[in-house]
């Protein structure tokens, strides 16, 4: 199955940014099963830094789960992303380390995230080089054609 965007070369050409909002439109949207093992990665890479900066890695892990989140690790060691896939092999540990209720309400979530068990992780992942969107950039950068389709 050929998951790629298509974009019309000469919108590509005065619009560079497409290929960018493109890029992420497959990676946010596509189903993971049907994505080729680079896009595979792109995707579990994204979904972590979208979190992540979005809510921490609580938020991550209530939205992603582990099983994601151990893809996740793989992922970002394969793509050369040691720091972080070490910073979220610790912060799987300590999720894992005992039951959670799961998170129900934003008033539940904003209760547990200021209780601080995760922002050791949060402020080494901010502190990593280099940061997660300089990967992904990289990536489609070196690998445009498997993303995007240029008519």
């Amino acid at each position: 199955m050929d998951i790629r965007r298509k974009l019309k070369r000469r919108d590509y050409e005065v619009q560079p940014y497409l290929a960018w909002n493109a890029f992420v439109s497959l990676l946010a949207t596509e189903k993971y099963e049907n994505l080729t093992p680079l896009q595979a990665d792109a995707t579990l890479i994204f979904w972590y830094d979208s979190e992540v900066q979005n809510g921490g890695h609580l938020q991550y892990f209530e939205n992603k789960g582990v099983a994601k989140a151990s893809g996740a690790v793989a992922a970002l060691s394969r793509r050369g992303a040691a720091e972080q896939s070490r910073t979220l092999a610790d912060a799987i540990a300590v999720w894992s380390s005992r039951p959670r209720p799961r998170i129900e309400t934003a008033q539940e979530f904003c209760q547990a995230a200021l209780k601080g068990e995760f922002d050791s992780f949060d402020r080494a992942y901010h502190a990593c080089k280099p940061a997660v969107m300089d990967l992904l950039e990289e990536i489609l950068k070196n690998n445009f054609s498997e993303f995007i389709e240029l008519e």
